[in-house]
Formats: structure tokens, C-alpha cells, sequence
């Protein structure tokens, strides 16, 4: 009975695929309000059903380099608030595409992001993903992409529609501007098309120190190793870092002093999510940056200095594309000074609550810990 229910889903499944590939090619209208829109340029030309926001087809002008889509006034949807375009590209460190917004009068067009790729560096295949403006798209006009030179070089693109969202956030020191239906989170800096500035310097927030290890882009070819110098013991840390190119099957594992601690753990995806490509094989593969992080117990760590061993384990069957890192740090916990409330006979309550206060603004990076931080940490 099983068997039997297990091959009449099978049956189900290829009718639903025959019937979504004749939506795709004929490019029929779709029905929700929150639809994306995707185009894929490679290795041919295909988009899908326009949602129900899109009035008009894409324009795709290969001798121009560009891509253009109309972008209707927000209220003609009342439910979307914003729009974000994910585009995919092969990054030959030029810089990548262009996005520009061209109004519907011609008299207030100006310029998203001046590129979209990084400087200098070839990484292969990469991702962003940008929020349009909402003092641009509420009044409608037109995106434009832009790749001089290198239109061949434009993957896909996607453009989906957002709803905002009233959110409290713990810290100070990140800004999210944008969340997925993976609850993957992106800071301000990464979706509003400037160049990514690299997080360098050390950052200490009462008794946890965030120090650099290496955050300019590094290739990982087989292993690099960090050294982490440290005047005291720590409670715990934990290890950051972004790379790309990473295949979802490989692997990055650590060892902290030559021990084996563990591989660095990666945040979910959506199969949606639109950075999810295909390569010349048919496997999927993300495209752009992806975070990742692993907790690193006390015990693993010394004072002195921590030799710190990130190493590629790759797949079986994978293409073997470059992997890169950036923004490499370890997070540090310190434990407090002890504190000691004075007898309540020798001082007023107040001087307790004071004398509170002056201990934890004064966490003890006594320690010392200045093998580690530098006299006045940068703070980005």
C-alpha cells in the first residue's frame, strides 16, 4: 500500500512539473500579491510567470548591456512596502554591474549602487542583494542594470517584493535592514548597493572583545591558519567569518592549537532563495557570501599565542571553484571583576549603587588583555 501511494504521488509530482514548465515558457501572469519575478540569462533565456505587481515584460537589450523592469507605484499594491533585487553574476573583480533608477518624469534619475562586485579581486560566481529606495519606487519608474562589457558575464536576476515589519533590536552595533523567509538577516551596509568595507580592528563591549584576525578577502585553497595572542584566559569564544565560493557539501573545520574543535556552522537556506543556482552539471550551488560561525570552548584556549587552523574540505563531485574568506575574527568573553557591595554601615546605599556602576563600566580588562587590543580600538 505504500508502494502504491508512493507512486501515485511520484505520478502527481511529474504532472505538476509538465504543467509548470508550460506556465514558465509561456510566461503567464501569476496570481500572489508577494510572487517574485525571476529571470535567468544563462545558460538560456527563461523567466517565469510575471506576478501580479509587474505591468509590463522585461526589456533585455544585450548590445546596450542592460536589463530593464518597470517598477509600478507602491500604491497600486498596498501590501508591498519595498522591493529587493538579487543579482547574480560572474565577478571578474571589475567592480560587477551597475544598478540605476530612471523616473517616469527623466527628471530625478540617479544611481543604486555604482557596482555591485568586489575591486581588484576575480571571485567567480557572486551574489547581492539590494533594497531599492523606497523614496524612489514609491512613485514608480524604472530598474536598470547595467553591465558594460560583461553583459554575459549577468547570471540571473530576481526581484521580489517586501513588506515592513516593526522589529526591536538588541546592540548597537548592527543595523538590519532586510529579513528573508529563511530568517536570514542583512545589515543595512550589505543591501544598500555601496562597496562592503571590511570590518577591521577590534571592538570591545564590556567584557567581550570582537578582535580581527584577517578581514580583507583571503583565498582558501587548502588551509590558512590565524594566530590569536591572548595575556589571560577567556571563558569562551567564538570563531567568525564570510566566505564564498564554498559548496553546500563542503566543509570548513578548525583546530585550535593542532586539537580538532569542530566545522563552522552555516545558517539554513530557502530552496527559493535565489542566490541557489544551478552549475554546468545541474548542482546547486550558492552564489555570494555566506556567514558562519563556531562556539570555541574555554579549554581549547591559553594565554599566549592560539594557533587557529581553518581548513577546505571539499565534496566528492563538486567543480572545485575558488573559496574565499573575509572578516575573519574571534569573539572573546572575559569573566567580570568580582564585586564586593560595601557594608551598609560604612556607606549610603546610593555609594553602593555607584560603586556598582564604576565595576561594570570598569570590566576587568585588567587583565591585561592589551597583547589583543589595541590602545584606542577602532570601532569600525
Amino acid at each position: 500500500m505504500r508502494n502504491m501511494k508512493l507512486a501515485l504521488l511520484f505520478a502527481l509530482s511529474l504532472a505538476m512539473g509538465s504543467s509548470l514548465v508550460r506556465a514558465w515558457d509561456a510566461s503567464t501572469v501569476g496570481g500572489g500579491t508577494f510572487d517574485p519575478f525571476l529571470l535567468a540569462l544563462k545558460p538560456a533565456v527563461k523567466m517565469s510567470p510575471l506576478p501580479a505587481w509587474m505591468e509590463s515584460p522585461v526589456r533585455i537589450n544585450p548590445e546596450a548591456s542592460s536589463i530593464e523592469v518597470e517598477i509600478p507605484p507602491l500604491w497600486r499594491q498596498s501590501a508591498v512596502d519595498m522591493y529587493a533585487v538579487t543579482v547574480i553574476f560572474d565577478d571578474s573583480g571589475d567592480g560587477g554591474p551597475v544598478l540605476e533608477w530612471r523616473s517616469q518624469d527623466r527628471n530625478h534619475d540617479s544611481t543604486i549602487s555604482y557596482g555591485l562586485g568586489e575591486v581588484d579581486e576575480p571571485v567567480g560566481l557572486n551574489s547581492r542583494t539590494v533594497l531599492l529606495p523606497k523614496a524612489l519606487t514609491k512613485t514608480g519608474g524604472t530598474l536598470v542594470m547595467l553591465y558594460k562589457g560583461k553583459f554575459d558575464s549577468l547570471m540571473s536576476v530576481a526581484i521580489r517584493p517586501c513588506r515592513e515589519n516593526t522589529t526591536a533590536f538588541i546592540g548597537a552595533r548592527n543595523s538590519p535592514a532586510l529579513m528573508d523567509e529563511g530568517l536570514q538577516v542583512f545589515d543595512d551596509r550589505e543591501v544598500n548597493g555601496m562597496n562592503l568595507i571590511p570590518l577591521t580592528g577590534d571592538l570591545r563591549r564590556g567584557t567581550i572583545v570582537d578582535a580581527e584576525l584577517s578581514a580583507p578577502l583571503e583565498p582558501l585553497e587548502d588551509s590558512i591558519e590565524f594566530v590569536a595572542p591572548l595575556a589571560s584566559s577567556v571563558e569562551g569564544a567564538m570563531l567568525k567569518l564570510e566566505t564564498l565560493g564554498l559548496d553546500p557539501e563542503a566543509q570548513l573545520s578548525v583546530e585550535v592549537n593542532k586539537i580538532a574543535v569542530g566545522n563552522i556552522n552555516f545558517p539554513g537556506f530557502e530552496l527559493d532563495d535565489p542566490s541557489l543556482v544551478s552549475d554546468w552539471n545541474g548542482r546547486l550551488i550558492l552564489a555570494g557570501w555566506r556567514k558562519g560561525t563556531l562556539f570555541v570552548p574555554a579549554v581549547f584556549l591559553a594565554p599566549g599565542d592560539n594557533s587557529i587552523v581553518i581548513s577546505l574540505k571539499r565534496s566528492e563531485m563538486e567543480t572545485g571553484r575558488k573559496v574565499f574568506l573575509r572578516n575573519s575574527q574571534i569573539q572573546l568573553r572575559f569573566e567580570p571583576k568580582l564585586y564586593t557591595a560595601p557594608k551598609p554601615t560604612d556607606v549610603h546605599a546610593d555609594s553602593d549603587i555607584e560603586g556598582a556602576k564604576k565595576v561594570i563600566s570598569e570590566a576587568d580588562f585588567h587583565l591585561p588583555v592589551e597583547d589583543i587590543l589595541p590602545t584606542d580600538p577602532v570601532t569600525e
